[in-house]
């Protein structure tokens, strides 16, 4: 070998080293690993969705106390959870597209503040429209929290862990829910719906003090947005915590203008994923308000104790979201599939709830039916923002926050028709079919994202590179 193919031999390895593709920010996330930083945003964003469940559940246990304060007719009460719908519809919208366009830490601060101070404030109302008028301005904030805060977690997520850790966000919820429970067996006899109401808001008071520590924009957001500079500050800021080391170099992210316009969820190559997806939340919606907004006085209806049942009912909710968290995260079960097996026991639980004469056992099928029925809650805010690019995820968050408020506008109305029918077993009967038309449409979900890249700017969802892969169903 003469001298210049020797120099030639040395320069070789050398050459490729330097041509070595620039790793992708989902790998750049994953070589940093779930650590310190990613805990702390977990215990942010799991104690506001605690709060958010906290406040979201109350009114369930509102009805017969606020007839009583204000001798509201039958079809009064009604207004509450239709106006407060109407108010997530609008906040749906607005806190999608503002956080597509200025990123997820604003309205989630904003959501947060608007939930704690209505909160509170909803416990003086001194009449029955102001009331509903102060619990619309918590659902705003909610709807703040919907589309913004799932998305804020999942972005600064190693693609391995994304799953278990949004499921312990919908285990947090769950959580928000077995407190209101408990508060309400607790205080509404003893202290009345006040002291009931305003104790319900003091989980967003707590989250409030940790806000002031809240400083870092996702770091996909800062990229795709063409922030790169500030993007590498927050990754070097989860290195330190983690004490883990952010490679030198370019990242790649692409980068679009294009981001939060509702338009683009309808575009060619998103709107299957866009249709099926919103008739899933829908009846996820319409079948989770309808089962739960008049059941403590169903329950008082058969002759059950309706607090400390509805205690128990939200305590099987537990076991289900650490069944999902083990599951969801299996390449041969994923996602989808997941999606399948709890929507059909929640239907068959909620059958067998119409249809068995003994207490003791209506009780098991509808502990069993929240079992199953809020994991799918669970899955779905895992599902979604992974199916669509980081340009329109919030807008995707948003308009289905918008979808799910829809049920809220007709679901009150029906239950309360149902709930006055002599036919005993017709309440829970409604709802089990909802959700075996659920069961049927998710027949049409088809691009399984278990342990895939997000995409980020791409509107081809389906075909976007590691963005997903077919699954049978």
């Amino acid at each position: 070998m003469d001298e210049a193919s020797s120099d030639q031999a040395l320069l070789e390895p050398k050459n490729q080293e330097r041509t070595k593709p620039a790793p992708h920010l989902d790998d750049v996330l994953s070589d940093l690993k779930f650590g310190v930083f990613q805990i702390k945003m977990l215990v942010l964003v799991g104690g506001g969705y605690f709060a958010v469940c906290a406040e979201m559940m109350l009114f369930v246990f509102l009805s017969s106390p606020a007839k009583k304060e204000w001798n509201l007719a039958e079809y009064e009460f009604p207004w509450l959870p239709f106006s407060t719908g109407v108010s997530g519809i609008v906040g749906g919208f607005l806190f999608g597209s503002v956080s597509d366009h200025f990123g997820r830490r604003i309205p989630f601060i904003i959501g947060m503040v608007v939930v704690a101070v209505f909160g509170l404030a909803s416990a003086f109302a001194n009449s029955f429209p102001l009331f509903v008028a102060l619990r619309c301005m918590v659902t705003f904030g909610i709807a703040a929290f919907e589309a913004a805060g799932f998305v804020f977690l999942l972005e600064f997520l190693p693609r391995e862990r994304r799953g278990t850790v949004m499921v312990v966000v919908t285990l947090c919820g769950a959580l928000g829910a077995v407190l209101v429970a408990s508060l309400a067996w607790v205080m509404l006899e003893r202290l009345g719906w006040r002291w009931f109401v305003g104790t319900c808001a003091s989980p967003a008071w707590l989250l409030l003090l940790m806000l002031l520590v809240v400083h870092e924009e996702t770091p996909r957001f800062l990229f795709s947005s063409g922030r790169t500079q500030a993007g590498r500050k927050v990754l070097s800021k989860i290195a330190r915590q983690n004490n883990t080391t952010l490679a030198e170099g370019d990242i790649v992210c692409p980068t679009t203008e294009q981001r939060g316009h509702l338009r683009q969820l309808f575009s060619r190559d998103a709107c299957k994923h866009t249709i099926v997806l919103s008739l899933v939340w829908f009846l996820q919606a319409m079948g989770y308000w309808g089962v739960t907004t008049y059941l403590p006085e169903y329950m008082t209806s058969q002759g059950v104790n309706p607090y400390f049942n509805m205690f128990s009912v939200f305590i099987g909710e537990i076991p289900g979201l650490i069944l999902a968290m083990i599951l969801i995260e299996r390449r041969r079960i994923g996602r989808i599939r997941c999606l399948k097996a709890f929507s059909a026991v929640t239907s068959m639980s909620l059958f067998l709830f119409a249809f068995v004469p003994v207490q003791q056992a209506k009780t098991v099928f509808a502990i069993t039916c929240y079992f199953s029925m809020v994991p799918i809650y669970s899955i779905l805010n895992t599902f979604t923002p992974e199916v669509y690019p980081t340009n329109i995820r919030s807008i995707a968050m948003g308009w289905v926050n918008v979808v799910i408020e829809i049920p809220g506008l007709i679901t009150p109305f029906v239950g309360e028709f149902l709930l006055s029918s002599s036919i005993a077993w017709l309440y829970p009967v409604v709802w089990a079919a909802i959700f075996v038309i659920q069961f049927g449409c998710m027949f049409g979900l088809s691009q399984e994202t278990v342990g895939q890249d997000l995409s980020d700017v791409t509107l081809t969802v389906s075909d976007a590179g590691n963005g997903g892969t077919e699954v049978q169903n």
